[in-house]
């Protein structure tokens, strides 16, 4: 009985499981950051969840993940460096990491990080640079006590969010058969569900689980 447990068990690691897939990703680390604890982690509006704990010191690593999970938004730390790396986990993506500031590290060779850097760059991140003006300024109103500029400010925010919701569905809609708008697509939901987008979809996402979550939404109609 005993033996039979083990063979079963030195099996599992030979064969993963039907629903799982080794993820092999390739990080370039220089030597100073070798034997650090690196962490994935899960993102969403005000939400992050431990997935995968790594011990650089290898250029390849392989990660167990559910197949209906990846390509997906994580989230990288390595303890004692600052910043944060935002970038989506898929098989083959390279990330060139960076000694100083982790969230000036660069994910390459991957389709979806080559999407998401466009979405960032020209949208998310232009937008959240004048957001943090606006907001300034509403502070600086607010301790003045000057009402009038408080509420232009507030009007500037608003406004600011509005064209960022416009921008978001229009590269989703240029971009139907792209997880980054399917990550996209879910952290809007409530702004975008009425406006027929999921419908509009590529094929192609429907084995991911986020694909799988917005279609049961659509059918709740929540």
């Amino acid at each position: 009985m005993t033996k039979l447990l083990l063979r079963l068990v030195a099996l599992s690691f030979l064969f993963p499981p039907a629903f799982g897939q080794l993820i092999k990703i390739k990080i370039v680390n220089p030597d100073g950051l070798k034997g650090r604890k690196a962490i994935l982690l899960t993102r969403e509006k005000g939400f992050a969840a431990t997935v995968h704990s790594i011990k650089l010191g290898q250029d390849s690593i392989n990660l167990q993940m559910e197949k209906d999970l990846v390509p997906n938004l994580y989230q990288m730390q390595i303890s004692q460096l600052k910043g944060s790396l935002y970038f989506f986990l898929e098989n083959g993506v390279k990330i060139q990491l960076d000694t100083t500031d982790l969230s000036k590290s660069v994910a390459s060779n991957s389709k979806s990080n080559e999407e998401w850097q466009v979405f960032w760059n020209n949208i998310q991140k232009p937008s959240d640079d004048r957001l943090l003006i606006y907001t300034a300024g509403e502070g600086r109103a607010r301790n003045k006590a000057q009402a009038d500029s408080i509420d232009y400010w507030r009007g500037r925010q608003a406004i600011e969010r509005l064209d960022l919701q416009i921008k978001t569905s229009t590269f989703i809609q240029n971009n139907l058969s792209s997880f980054v708008s399917l990550y996209l697509l879910k952290i809007n939901w409530y702004a975008f569900k009425n406006l027929g987008i999921f419908e509009k979809l590529d094929p192609s996402l429907a084995r991911h689980r986020t694909y799988k979550f917005l279609k049961e939404k659509r059918r709740g109609n929540s």
